[in-house]
């Protein structure tokens, strides 16, 4: 058995004594503005680009275009999140979200100009290690500049900004896919790179709970400081005392990622995961993604039918996540998490039952709903789940390998789209196994987080 150094930790009781002031919202809000338009810009692409550029135009067929997209979600995404969970563990929260944000910008626009499969399956890979790492990094960082108290409504309503962001990037498809739309890449890239690169320059301070778990206190105390000051800035009331023996952090000198699977405290909830996002990634996160454009096609949709459903969604989402926000600390994730994942189920069984196509579109924005709280809720449940010397390459591990679920998932959802009546086939894939398997798992297998102190919870 390793003997750790443990202490109280000063910078964690700080944090969490601190009011919610304007200045958690910004970095909130901008943390998920990020995460919101590398997602939603390059993640998956090709779903956006095959039913209306590449399958008209005989770029690609359906097999292919599945390849593609599985690389994309799976092995690109699976890259970034190690790499990126890599440089996060071992040079900090700050400079992972800088290069996951540089990242997802220079490799989108290359989109616009290629269409040899083989260079499309290149830049598949690469167009999504920036996906990969700010998967890895906007909860691990939101989580530690949060108390316990305000932490799940602080996430969950910036997070509800990914969901605008999605509607104004959908009306982008809208006005420009298909007939300007190596402008719509342009403009994403340039929007990354140009907008949001500099504001998280300037305004993004290092995670102080990070840093004095690396043992550099001098610089988490200037840090510390100046975070206090700020929000001290919008708040007349005095600070509690600091009570650092309810924050006991483990020193990550010397930390293995191979506690995950070895400690007796870690390794249960760590496979929980693991099986929760390979089956979710393959299902209602990305196996529903990748058809879901191509089903509405195929029952008459229009591309500024689908865009404007898929916008419709997403403001349906806001309201979703401004919902799940008023629950706050009161409902715990894992049960929120299993409605999410019966609400998606539900919404595509109608649909396969009434194949409408505006009975459809309505199952689309239900789903949607149920798909965004889930992958959210998910994202600061594992968080929370793990101490700060480990959280990030907790989020490899199960994040990460869950995204070999995707790879898996949507490579074999080009034969299954084809199978049964109305595309039976890929409608039980995403339902069963991909929805309601995993919401089962996590509703009875899952550990408590409502109230709980980040350190206590997770050490």
């Amino acid at each position: 058995m390793v003997e750790r150094t443990t202490f109280d930790g000063i910078m964690a009781a700080r944090i969490d004594r601190l009011p919610l002031t304007r200045v958690q919202w910004q970095l909130a809000i901008l943390i998920e503005t990020t995460w919101g338009f590398i997602i939603f810009d390059t993640d998956g692409i090709g779903a956006r680009l095959y039913p209306f550029v590449w399958r008209p135009n005989h770029v690609i067929d359906v097999v292919q275009y599945a390849v593609i997209q599985a690389l994309q979600v799976g092995l690109g995404v699976l890259l970034g999140v190690y790499i990126m969970s890599f440089v996060a563990d071992r040079y900090g929260r700050r400079p992972a979200i800088l290069l996951a944000t540089l990242l997802g910008g220079i490799c989108i626009w290359p989109f616009a100009y290629v269409t040899d499969f083989t260079w499309m399956v290149v830049l598949s890979i690469l167009s999504t290690l920036g996906v990969g790492g700010i998967v890895a990094t906007h909860s691990v960082y939101l989580s530690e500049m949060t108390s316990p108290e305000v932490r799940n409504r602080v996430l969950l309503t910036s997070q509800g900004v990914t969901a605008l962001v999605a509607v104004g990037v959908n009306l982008l498809a809208f006005a420009w896919i298909p007939s300007h739309w190596q402008i719509f890449l342009w403009v994403s890239a340039a929007i990354e790179i140009l907008v949001l690169l500099p504001l998280l320059w300037w305004k993004l301070p290092e995670s102080p709970r990070w840093l004095e778990a690396h043992g550099r206190h001098d610089e988490a105390e200037r840090i510390m400081t100046a975070y206090e000051q700020r929000c001290q800035g919008f708040s007349n009331a005095p600070l509690p005392v600091v009570d650092a023996r309810r924050n006991p952090v483990i020193s990550a000198v010397d930390s293995s990622w191979t506690e995950l699977f070895t400690s007796p405290l870690y390794r249960s909830r760590t496979w929980v995961l693991i099986f929760v996002w390979l089956l979710a990634y393959a299902g209602l996160i990305y196996g529903v993604g990748a058809f879901a454009a191509v089903f509405m096609v195929d029952h008459g949709g229009s591309a500024h039918f689908v865009f404007l459903t898929i916008a419709a969604a997403y403001a349906a989402l806001f309201v979703g996540f401004l919902v799940n926000a008023r629950l706050g600390e009161r409902v715990e994730r894992r049960e929120v998490l299993f409605v999410a994942g019966l609400i998606f189920a539900l919404a595509w069984a109608v649909a396969w039952i009434v194949p409408n196509l505006w009975v459809i579109a309505g199952c689309y924005i239900v789903s949607r709903v149920g798909t965004g709280l889930f992958l959210f809720n998910l994202y600061n449940y594992t968080a929370v789940a793990y101490p700060t010397r480990m959280r990030s390459k907790a989020f490899a591990w199960t994040d990460g390998l869950g995204h070999l679920g995707a790879w898996a998932g949507v490579t074999l959802l080009g034969p299954l789209y084809a199978l049964g009546p109305n595309h039976l086939g890929w409608v039980l894939w995403i339902v069963v196994p991909g929805a309601v398997l995993p919401a089962l798992l996590i509703r009875f297998l899952g550990i408590r987080q409502s109230r709980a102190v980040l350190e206590q919870l997770s050490t």
